[in-house]
Parts: C-alpha cells; sequence; structure tokens
C-alpha cells in the first residue's frame, strides 16, 4: 500500500468517520463500508506501520488550544518550569529537557517535552503549571478524547483478527496512557551534524496519536530499511481541470495521496468519473487542513499482541525536508517545531503476550510474555538518562541491527 515518489512516502489515508459510520448510521450499506475502511486500516499498519488518520473526530479548536498552550508553556522561564520537572518518582508526569538529565548533552535529543497520565489515578499524580487551570482542563479533555479514539480503532483491529470488538478493552481500560505535548526549540543547520530532535526509535504502547505542526522533519524507516520523509499534508485545493496545474507542488500531482483522497470522496474506489461543470473538470483534492489529520502509529506492545503482523516502525525527527536534499542550503537558523503526542498504553499490570490467532506455522509465536508496565518504564527510565532513546533493551521487542547510531547521521544526507 507504500508508494513513493522523490523518496517521500505517500501513506494510507485512513477515514475514521468512515470506520465508525455503522455504529451512528441507519442504512444498511454502513456496515459495509466500515468494514471496508477496517481492512484498509489492518492492511496499512501491516504494510506501512502507521497512517494518516482522517476525521478523527478531535476538534480543530481542541488541537488549536493545545499548540497555543505549548508556546506558552515552553516560553516560561526555565526556572518556572523547573518547578514540575520530571522524573521515574514522579511518574515520569511533568516537564522533561534532555539537557538536564542526560550525561552528554552532546548527543541528546534537541527537544523539551511536558507529560502527562490520567488525571484520576491518584497513584501517579500530573504536575501541572501554577495558576494556570486552562491548560489541565484543555489536556484532560483532550486525554480522554484521544482515549475514546483508541478504543475504536483497536476494536477495529480485533474484529479484523477474528477477536471480539471489546477484547482489548480490559486490557486498557485503566488508561495507563501518556500524554506529551513537544518542543523543538529553534536551532542550527550545524546541530544535526551531531544531534536529532528526536533520535531514532519506536513508541511503546499500543498506538500513538500524533498531530504536528507544518515545520516538517518527521522521518519513517521503510520496509527496505531507509529513512523517508513523513510530509506534511498540505491544506484544501480546488484546481479546474483548464487551469495551470503547475499550482500544485510536483509531488502533490505526483503523489498518490492525491488517488487516496479521490478514493476517500467516493470516485475512483467505485469507479465513478469526475464531476463535470461546464464540460471541465472540477477536481477538489479536499486534503486536511494542518492539525485535522494525525498519524497513527503501532506501537511495541500492539506489535507484540500481534505477533509482528503489525510493526512497531522506527521513525525520528531531523531538520525539516526543505534544507536535507542533496544541493539545498541549510540555513543558520532552523525554526521551532511543535507537536502533540498521545500514547495508548495498555493498563501497566497486564501480561501481553501475542494472540492465538495471529500464531501460524508460517508465523511461530515470536515473543513471551511480557508485563506491559515493565517495558514501558524501562523504556522512559533509559530515554530520561541518555537523553535519547535507548538502541536495545532488556526485553525481547529490541530491533537488533536496525537502529541508526547518530554519529552515521550527517546534514545534508
Amino acid at each position: 500500500m507504500e508508494t513513493v515518489v522523490d523518496n517521500i512516502p505517500s501513506l494510507p489515508l485512513i477515514n475514521y468517520s468512515k470506520l465508525v459510520e455503522f455504529k451512528t448510521s441507519k442504512d444498511p450499506s454502513s456496515f459495509f463500508t466500515s468494514k471496508n475502511e477496517q481492512q484498509k486500516l489492518f492492511a496499512a499498519l501491516r504494510d506501512v506501520g502507521f497512517v494518516y488518520l482522517q476525521n478523527h473526530a478531535i476538534p480543530l479548536a481542541a488541537q488549536q488550544l493545545l499548540f497555543q498552550h505549548a508556546q506558552r508553556f515552553f516560553a516560561l522561564p526555565e526556572s518556572e518550569k523547573a518547578k514540575i520537572e520530571t522524573g521515574e518518582s514522579k511518574a515520569f508526569h511533568g516537564w522533561f529537557s534532555p539537557q538536564r538529565t542526560s550525561g552528554d548533552n552532546s548527543r541528546s535529543d534537541q527537544k523539551e517535552a511536558f507529560d502527562i497520565g490520567d488525571d484520576n489515578d491518584p497513584t501517579r499524580p500530573n504536575q501541572w503549571p501554577a495558576d494556570w487551570p486552562e491548560i489541565r482542563t484543555d489536556m484532560v479533555s483532550f486525554f480522554e478524547q484521544c482515549h475514546q479514539v483508541h478504543l475504536e480503532l483497536l476494536s477495529a483491529l480485533a474484529e479484523h483478527v477474528g477477536l471480539t470488538a471489546g477484547f482489548f478493552l480490559p486490557y486498557v481500560q485503566a488508561k495507563d496512557h501518556f500524554f506529551r505535548v513537544l518542543y523543538y526549540p529553534e536551532t542550527t543547520g550545524e546541530s544535526f551534524r551531531h544531534r536529532f530532535r528526536a533520535s531514532p526509535h519506536t513508541d511503546y504502547g499500543t498506538l500513538t496519536l500524533l498531530f504536528n505542526d507544518s515545520q516538517g522533519g518527521l522521518q519513517v524507516r521503510n520496509r527496505a530499511g531507509d529513512f523517508v520523509d513523513a510530509p506534511h499534508l498540505p491544506g484544501a485545493a480546488i484546481v479546474n481541470g483548464k487551469a495551470d496545474h503547475s499550482s500544485l507542488s510536483y509531488s502533490l500531482r505526483q503523489s498518490s495521496l492525491f488517488l487516496y483522497m479521490l478514493d476517500s470522496l467516493g470516485y475512483s474506489e467505485h469507479g465513478h468519473t469526475l464531476p463535470r461543470i461546464h464540460d471541465e473538470i472540477l477536481v477538489a483534492l479536499v486534503l486536511p487542513q494542518p492539525r485535522l489529520t494525525c498519524l497513527h502509529i503501532v506501537g511495541d506492545l500492539l506489535s507484540r499482541w500481534f505477533n509482528d503482523t503489525l510493526k512497531s516502525i522506527e521513525h525520528r525527527v531531523i531538520e525539516p525536508s526543505t534544507f536535507n536534499k542533496p544541493g539545498s542550503e541549510i540555513p543558520d537558523v532552523i525554526p521551532a517545531r511543535y507537536s502533540i503526542a498521545w500514547f495508548g498504553h495498555p493498563n501497566r499490570d497486564a501480561l501481553i503476550e501475542p494472540i492465538a490467532s495471529c500464531c501460524t506455522p508460517e508465523n511461530p509465536k515470536k515473543y513471551e510474555p511480557v508485563y506491559a508496565g515493565k517495558h514501558v518504564v524501562e523504556r522512559l527510565a533509559n530515554l530520561h538518562k541518555d537523553g535519547k532513546n535507548a538502541e536495545k533493551w532488556s526485553d525481547s521487542m529490541a530491533r537488533d541491527g536496525n537502529t541508526e547510531s547518530v554519529k552515521e547521521v550527517k546534514v545534508g544526507r
């Protein structure tokens, strides 16, 4: 399901509203619409590792509020942020700066983060900035909305492999998730010779919902083992059939994202012709506006559940792709970048082992049981200690030989 144009992956676009349509629609055909989208979702996560999730029901206004809060929070003096600094003793909730926690600042990630968990969990309380109730209200609301999307996605994946829709619910109902707003400060082009904004890593849990601004820099490792750009989706573009098509970028005109969008509008999928107005073809490329579409990523523990049928995929954040092409000039200053990441996790005491239906003679059981909390805490502890994600860890989810050393990464690669 993945095609590559100029080394840019055109990742599958999944329409969340179609995925859940049968639950609210009275149209009998909605069941088949949802099943078709469910199959697309599973195939995309199997073949690619993550997807663009469209129409996911989390309001644009809620996303915009969080980006505004992120800008305000990370602009606070370091002395103020340090009052709610995170650590293992604080359940990794609070402000995190790899510059402060790592033993080697020359190799740590170039980022800061503010992390929370379930605000109703008294055993692992969140830390909040003083005299700022709105950030708590808005982040908690967003946390809950992402949890509901997470449940629907898990339900769809469970049904696809012959399980009941509620199979995963007992394993995730404790809401042991991890919610992070991220800030990648303005930096220099030279800094990328030795450091990442986010070093190569897989996510730790079930599914991640990732909301990015338009600065770019996110890359994923494809099946060939190469890191390629995961492009930011542009906004809406309406192109008249007799107009000069150079108004669309080359990569957009050639990208199969164009075909995915026509499919989502109900044209190419069912063999319809495009609508004609006064004998002119009107192509309505209704790509989602920034922050309306999120990336949906497979995590380690979901990969373990599915016995690597769905595989967690490495990704990283480097300098924006505008500046990392051969022959391009990297400016002295790289602008700041913000993102929102909601990490779905199983209950900390959940024992995770491969689902029986995913273990076959062709794909025998690969993993022994592991407690979810142990896996996640070990990964987080390494991140805080080293200032970047560990290349290997003790349980069997390590991707041996598949993590690039920061020493090998150069500007203009």
